[in-house]
This record gives C-alpha cells, structure tokens and sequence, in this order.
C-alpha cells in the first residue's frame, strides 16, 4: 500500500514536472507572441487608417517651413553632424549634461530603405531633466528610434542626480 502510493506520488510529480510544466511555458510563451503581433496589426493597421491625415500634416509642416521629420545632409557625416546638434539641443533644453556623444559607426542602410545613423549618448541630469530630454527625442524633430535605454541612480553624483545611457538611430535623408 505505502509502496503503491509512492509510486503514484512519483508519477505524478514526473508527469508535472515533464509534461505539464513545459506544455505550460510553450503556451505562455506562445500566447506572448500572438499578443505582440495583434499589438503590432494594430499598429500597422491605425497607420494605413491614418494614412491621410498624416500626409496631410506632414504637407502642412513641410508647407510652413517647419523642421524636417528626418535628419538630412549631403553625406552621412553631415547628416550625422545634424543629429548631433539636435541632441545637444534636446540636452540644453532639458537642463541634461551630456558626457559622451557618439556616432556609432557609418550609416547603416543594409534593411531599410533609407541610411539609418546610429549613435550612443551616455548623460547626467535630474529625474526631471532625463525625463524631458528622453521625450525630447522621442516625440521630437528629426525621429530617432531608441534601441536601447539605461538609466542609473549613481550615488556618486551628487543631489540624487541620474546616469542616462541611450543607444538611438535616425533615419537619413542624403541630400545629392
């Protein structure tokens, strides 16, 4: 009797821990998945939705003289040197001290249909001013595409002051 029940013990706990655990992970992991991609149709979906309205603005903007929605240059450098006056900008106004300002290579145009300029910013400011700047660039002009974002309470730095890291890249336009 007591062996009998170990044993149903023992299957049991191999049945869970072979089969139902990984069954559920598989079906976690693939329910993620189906979630990111219906996010994602959403997405495409509101912007062909929208087609027209965004043309519309971009006419307007383009129209009056506002600032381009891409950087621009006649060569990637220029372009490159483009953004990095405009993330110097975004800093200033946002009361952020950059430390290190980076282009991080040639313009990479491999996958997309224009060169895309990456670079890497490393700054330090307070949680008001990392906040401003970061919305600085993403709702800002030129558009840049934060890759990847790090942010650190350093106890270093005085006044409870924030390090930021940012890896970003911009689309270009290359002027002939």
């Amino acid at each position: 009797m007591t062996i009998a029940a170990g044993a149903a013990v023992s299957v049991a706990a191999l049945l869970l821990a072979f089969a139902i655990a990984p069954l559920a992970a598989r079906w976690s992991a693939r329910e993620a998945v189906i979630e990111a991609r219906v996010e994602t149709l959403a997405r495409l979906r509101a912007l062909v939705r929208d087609e027209a309205t965004l043309k519309s603005v971009l006419l307007q903007r383009e129209s009056g003289g506002a600032i381009s929605p891409l950087v621009s240059g006649r060569t990637a450098a220029l372009a490159g040197s483009a953004l990095q006056t405009t993330i110097q900008e975004y800093a200033a106004g946002s009361r952020v001290t950059i430390s290190r300002l980076d282009l991080a290579g040639p313009a990479d145009s491999a996958k997309y249909s224009l060169p895309v300029i990456p670079a890497s910013v490393s700054a330090v400011g307070d949680v008001y001013g990392v906040t401003e700047f970061l919305s600085r660039l993403q709702y800002g002009s030129p558009v840049v595409e934060i890759r990847q974002l790090t942010l650190v309470s350093n106890s270093a730095l005085r006044d409870g002051l924030l390090q930021l890291s940012v890896s970003l890249r911009a689309p270009a336009v290359i002027d002939r």
